[in-house]
């Protein structure tokens, strides 16, 4: 009787961490990422992006089409192709106005009216493409911008700032989001800053080397106000594994 009793309650409690397995688990992440997914559509809508086409205006395109699908319930969108040859080069040219600081691994601008090329790929290819190591919060995926890895970027305040963000990872999705919410960001970022985000980019697919090309898109953001802000990629993992970086408005 009592070795039944026994084999019972352990029965008991392998269905009990079966049934919390299965809810903690797996059903509430998926439903969050749901929900994720879902707040981060909203967010392309109310930015203007409607069924692949978007009129111009803040974010971008003067009229040009743009495609449009999906990656893991998240809409990707892209507005033009590159030579990742060209990408490369883009971002070497540091405009006039900035003056970079690999010592510090930051990036101070000068002008009113600037332009940042942000390349997005894994941490691997960044350091082969630079030279430099990455930021030591930075596990994985990372940002080059003008042959820096993940810099802090100061900028004055009222600038109005045109993010270009070329996407030359082989195999991730990326996206480039700004705003005033600082580290450590979770698992599932978008829902985590919810409304603060000044200005985004959608989800841009992997580049294709056997092609030489790769995904780009633009957008402007004008810090009207001086503090600390950051440029983070919203696919869920990759500011939390350190794809990251901060601006500084003064």
């Amino acid at each position: 009787m009592n070795r039944l009793f026994i084999i019972l309650i352990v029965l008991a409690v392998v269905v009990a961490g079966v049934i919390s397995y299965a809810y903690y688990m797996v059903y509430l992440p998926q439903q969050y990422q749901q929900y994720s997914a879902n707040y981060y559509n909203q967010q392309l809508q109310n930015m203007g992006y409607y069924g692949g086409m978007m009129g111009g205006g803040m974010m971008g395109g003067g009229g040009a089409y743009h495609m449009m699908g999906y990656y893991g319930g998240y809409e990707v969108m892209y507005e033009s192709t590159v030579p990742i040859s060209q990408a490369i080069s883009m971002m070497r040219n540091v405009p006039s106005y900035a003056k970079v600081f690999p010592n510090n691994d930051s990036i101070i601008f000068t002008s009113k009216d600037i332009t940042i090329v942000i390349l997005s790929m894994g941490h691997k290819r960044a350091i082969n493409l630079t030279g430099y190591t990455p930021p030591s919060y930075a596990q994985h995926n990372v940002f080059v911008i003008y042959g820096l890895i993940n810099p802090t970027l100061i900028i004055p305040s009222g600038a109005s700032v045109r993010f270009v963000l070329i996407n030359l990872d082989a195999g991730d999705y990326h996206n480039v989001a700004i705003t005033p919410v600082s580290p450590p960001y979770p698992y599932y970022v978008m829902m985590y800053i919810r409304m603060n985000v000044l200005g985004m980019s959608p989800l841009l697919p992997p580049a294709n080397y056997n092609s030489g090309q790769a995904y780009e898109f633009s957008f402007t953001t004008t810090f009207y106000q001086p503090g600390t802000y950051y440029y983070l990629c919203e696919y869920p993992g990759h500011a939390e594994m350190g794809m990251y970086g901060k601006i500084i408005v003064v």
